[in-house]
């Protein structure tokens, strides 16, 4: 399996994700995807710096990464997808990427979002963008840090 998990972190890359997620999962790639970001060499730059060493990171659109995934381009890499809302992990699934799981890390409680835990808030679409995950039979958990015991979530 490429994908070994895939979080919704509004922060994408960070020093949890870096020191702390990527040795739970014996992460080989980190792959931000998200349109905006993607353009921005200025923030892909400094998110690089972050990457620890013996690790690839991508920080690519969202078609660029099914096309990636879709021609095996990481089939031989543990990767760790990181994006910032659900909305976009549902393109890369009907895309043809093969999510095992999704974590939600961190969601703002901010432009009316009601907090549904201590790290997460949410709005009416990314409720309902979760609740098309689960229906494709992804398990969504809340886990903050890789030590924390796993909650599963019903959206």
């Amino acid at each position: 399996m490429t994908v070994v998990l895939a979080r919704i972190d509004q922060r994408l890359i960070h020093g949890l994700i870096v020191n702390q997620w990527a040795q739970a999962l014996k992460v080989k790639r980190f792959m931000v995807v998200d349109d905006e970001i993607s353009k921005n060499e200025s923030i892909k730059a400094s998110m690089r710096m972050s990457k620890p060493a013996g690790t690839g990171m991508s920080i690519i659109d969202t078609q660029k990464a099914i096309t990636n995934f879709t021609a095996g381009k990481y089939d031989a890499q543990r990767v760790f997808v990181l994006v910032k809302e659900p909305e976009t992990l549902i393109k890369l699934i009907e895309g043809g990427v093969d999510i095992p799981k999704v974590d939600l890390g961190i969601i703002f409680n901010e432009d009316g979002r009601k907090p549904v835990s201590k790290f997460v808030a949410l709005n009416d679409k990314e409720r309902k963008d979760l609740q098309t995950i689960q229906s494709k039979d992804i398990p969504l958990v809340i886990q903050y840090v890789p030590t924390d015991n796993e909650e599963s979530f019903k959206a």
